[in-house]
């Protein structure tokens, strides 16, 4: 069964895979002279894709060679119609005209879906347990050296990078859920009273 092709731009998808998405525009029917084109404009690179025509929808494909190359991180994008009858050339607008490209798994180098709370937790507990290597040794924690932090501190941040990687990996949660009982022995034992009637208003 092929993959439902949807009628919006992804918000999100990795560099150098297959993405097809249609746009269906009323005010901009292919029929009445409209073309399509998505222009992808990142830090250092751009990229840009004209659309084709199929039952008077526009239809996009990124094949992977047209954004193997690409750096991850976020691309602001266009959607530009032109008219070649009219002259016209019209950019549709928006709230979040970003697209994040991710990295590809192929071709990624070890630790890119990292983040930066569980890459610094390894280097962290090598620290620790005293095998820093000597590549990692210059790594900076709020601009001083991990090699030159006190263990003791080391354990903290480490609580602390824990604690983070936790929420990140079960958002919206607020902790660990333990069970808790109580000793029920005395349950029958009489206590008491904790309030005395003196005013004689309830005789």
């Amino acid at each position: 069964m092929p993959p439902v092709v949807p009628d919006v731009i992804p918000d999100h998808f990795p560099a150098g895979t297959t993405v097809k998405f249609t746009r269906s525009l009323d005010d901009y029917l292919p029929s009445d002279g409209w073309a399509y084109t998505i222009y992808l404009n990142g830090l250092t690179q751009k990229f840009n894709k004209a659309a084709s025509v199929v039952d008077n929808i526009f239809q996009i494909e990124f094949v992977p060679s047209d954004t193997a190359s690409l750096n991850p991180g976020p691309f602001r994008y266009a959607e530009r119609l032109t008219n070649s009858g009219t002259g016209e050339v019209y950019d549709l607008t928006g709230d979040e005209l970003v697209v994040n490209i991710e990295p590809n798994v192929g071709s990624a180098a070890a630790g890119a879906f990292n983040t930066w709370e569980e890459q610094t937790l390894v280097i962290v507990e090598a620290a620790i347990a005293g095998r820093l290597t000597s590549d990692i040794q210059a790594y900076q924690i709020a601009g001083r050296s991990v090699s030159k932090i006190p263990i003791a501190e080391l354990r903290t941040i480490r609580g602390e990078l824990r604690a983070a990687i936790w929420r990140q990996n079960n958002p919206g949660r607020l902790g660990v859920a333990h069970k808790v009982s109580f000793d029920l022995e005395n349950e029958g034992q009489d206590y008491p009273p904790t309030w005395t009637d003196v005013t004689g208003l309830d005789r």
